[in-house]
């Protein structure tokens, strides 16, 4: 975990622009997608079909439809997050209501002589929808004292490579380095553009400070699909759906950090804090493709592959920061709060999955899902030729790695009801020499039950519960990591109806 932090610290660079691999990681990734039943099932569902949630996962389950559908769900979802920092534990949550799935299925069957042909092209489906990929809605917060690091050490190291003077003018205002300069937590050294923190210019080499950090993360990550597939002889089944994936994040963070113990004898430094507001808009466009066969009357076999998605993406940021003063005074920047923009483009890896699902007619059905992609295939990109994304994309592959997922399920049918169990192992997109594989993965567990009436009007139900741990780095010169244990749980409601 030492590394990590060497790493991750040369990444956080506050600057104009705080793009960096965790960007790459937040907009790759994926939570539940799809209907309750999917959800129910843990996502493992490319190879069952029949089901809207195919458009996202295995296109080629479209062309199983039989009639056309209408399918909508709602969902609460609350993130629990238990964060560990420097022998504390602190507590927090978050709870949303939201739409995860909503879409219609419009599906033709080809007849002859009053039949379904059983040769050539049976049928195909036509879909148009939405699912929802990713929630981002968290509450995080920790405390813990730290001896001999503080902000204004990692402030001054970015601040490094700029002359004072340019640190004043006006275009530096939500720089947070330009921020700490102007109210004198770091200082520049002479003849040379680097600067040092208030406690290394006043000698201060035995000193302990109070570290308070609050993080308040919303919003989500949604595709809108267009689509369809083929039933070819009832054995092969062929799919592709055209997605528009859209992002909309807001990070709000706020730490404090207050001067315990000292060395010097009357320290000027008393406190500091700052505040860093961030809202974060996108959409690309990519494409998922997708076949399925059937061996055998009770075996179906699949595969897909999701291209790479280029987001397009802005930032609308403020920074500020305030110093307070032994005296009692105390200074604040900018002293006109300022927000400012920047657009740049993501590049998310893409996708493979292979699909298996044994279906013993209505009344039992096991499905398995593999999936694999390779987070360092991720990369920023600049909009203009002012911005470098050299540093963030090599520590990007450098941090991450190839991850494999892993989802299975089980349905159980009897007359109207069904019921539905899941488990899923999200691999670590982390290189392990920083974080272990089992630091850095995931488990979901989930369960559900159906009702259905009259073989066209449907009810399900699913609850699932994601565990996993995040990794943290507050500001400072050689800072503890802070280790957030979350779980979260989802509950979606869905409803339906075949015509």
């Amino acid at each position: 975990m030492k590394r990590i932090i060497v790493v991750l610290l040369s990444a956080f660079c506050m600057q104009v622009s705080a793009q960096n691999q965790e960007d790459i990681l937040r907009y790759s990734s994926r939570g539940m997608l799809g209907s309750a039943r999917t959800m129910g099932l843990s996502g493992a569902f490319g190879a069952v079909g029949a089901d809207l949630s195919a458009a996202s996962i295995n296109p080629a389950g479209l062309g199983l439809y039989r009639s056309n559908q209408f399918l909508i769900s709602s969902a609460i979802t609350a993130n629990l997050t238990n964060t560990t920092y420097s022998g504390n534990l602190m507590s927090d949550s978050r709870t949303n209501f939201n739409l995860p799935n909503i879409g219609i299925a419009l599906n033709t069957v080809d007849h002859y002589m009053g039949k379904p042909r059983t040769k050539g092209i049976i049928g195909g489906t036509l879909v148009l929808g939405l699912n929802r990929l990713n929630d981002f809605g968290t509450n995080v917060q920790y405390a813990g004292n730290v001896r001999n690091a503080t902000v204004g050490d990692y402030l001054a190291r970015q601040a490094e490579g700029y002359n004072y003077t340019v640190l004043n003018q006006s275009s530096f205002d939500n720089y947070l380095a330009a921020q700490a300069w102007r109210v004198a937590l770091i200082d520049s050294l002479p003849g040379v553009n680097k600067y040092i923190s208030i406690q290394e210019l006043m000698g201060d080499t035995a000193y302990s400070v109070s570290q308070y950090q609050q993080i308040a993360n919303r919003g989500r990550m949604q595709e809108w699909y267009f689509g369809g597939g083929i039933n070819v002889s009832n054995f092969l089944y062929l799919g592709a759906t055209m997605v528009i994936q859209q992002a909309n994040y807001t990070s709000k963070l706020l730490y404090k950090e207050s001067l315990k113990e000292s060395s010097v004898q009357n320290n000027p430094y008393h406190s500091v804090s700052i505040t860093q507001n961030v809202e974060t808009t996108g959409s690309g466009v990519g494409g998922k493709f997708g076949f399925i066969i059937r061996p055998a009357s009770f075996i179906r076999l699949g595969g897909a592959y999701h291209t790479p998605v280029r987001l397009s993406m802005t930032d609308n940021y403020e920074n500020s920061l305030s110093m307070r003063y032994s005296n009692g005074k105390t200074f604040t920047e900018p002293q006109l709060a300022r927000k400012d923009f920047y657009e740049y483009q993501i590049v998310t890896p893409g996708r493979l999955h292979a699909n298996a699902a044994i279906i013993i007619g209505k009344a039992f059905l096991f499905t398995a899902d593999y999936e694999r992609l390779d987070y360092r295939k991720g990369r920023l990109q600049a909009t203009n030729d002012l911005a470098d994304f050299m540093q963030a994309n090599s520590n990007n592959q450098l941090l991450h790695t190839l991850a494999e997922n892993y989802r299975t399920g089980i349905e159980f049918s009897y007359d109207f009801l069904r019921i539905r169990a899941g488990y899923a192992y999200l691999g670590s997109p982390f290189n392990e020499q920083y974080i272990s594989k089992k630091d850095g993965s995931k488990q979901l567990i989930s369960g559900g039950l159906g009702w259905v009436y009259d073989n066209s009007i449907f009810f399900d139900f699913a609850v699932s519960s994601l565990i996993g741990t995040d990794f943290h780095i507050p500001f400072g010169r050689n800072p503890e990591t802070a280790s957030i244990a979350g779980n979260r749980l989802n509950f979606m409601i869905g409803a339906g109806f075949k015509f």
